[in-house]
């Protein structure tokens, strides 16, 4: 907690030395399985929230480690655009072909953005 702190205060410090400033009340702070909650932190004489969870480049970060929860929210938001594209699915007019590089580009995309399995289908 001590180290986590000063890291704090040295971040502090050096961004002010650059001319940047930190919002410390928009700032939060996620344990990922390095012991305990943390108590209220003061940074600067301003509490910094912890977190259990939030969102990154799409991606929800636990706190837990896990990513099942995100898996499934992937799958149901992969799930909505298949349903969203029923209009050209269901187009006579339209090559399989063409219907398979719209899945690949249009659903695959979603489903699969951020992890391995999209360079094994590459």
């Amino acid at each position: 907690m001590d180290d986590l702190h000063t890291a704090l205060e040295v971040f502090e410090a050096t961004a002010s030395q650059l001319g940047l400033h930190v919002t410390w009340q928009k700032t939060k702070i996620q344990n990922l399985g390095a012991g305990g909650p943390t108590s209220n932190l003061l940074v600067c004489g301003q509490s910094v929230e912890e977190v259990a969870e939030f969102t990154y480049l799409g991606s929800v970060q636990y706190t837990t480690g896990t990513c099942q929860p995100d898996i499934l929210r992937r799958i149901g938001i992969a799930s909505t655009a298949m349903q969203s594209m029923n209009r050209v699915w269901r187009q006579s007019r339209l090559q399989l072909q063409t219907k398979f590089r719209l899945y690949q580009t249009c659903i695959l995309s979603i489903l699969l953005y951020g992890s391995e399995a999209w360079t094994l289908l590459q």
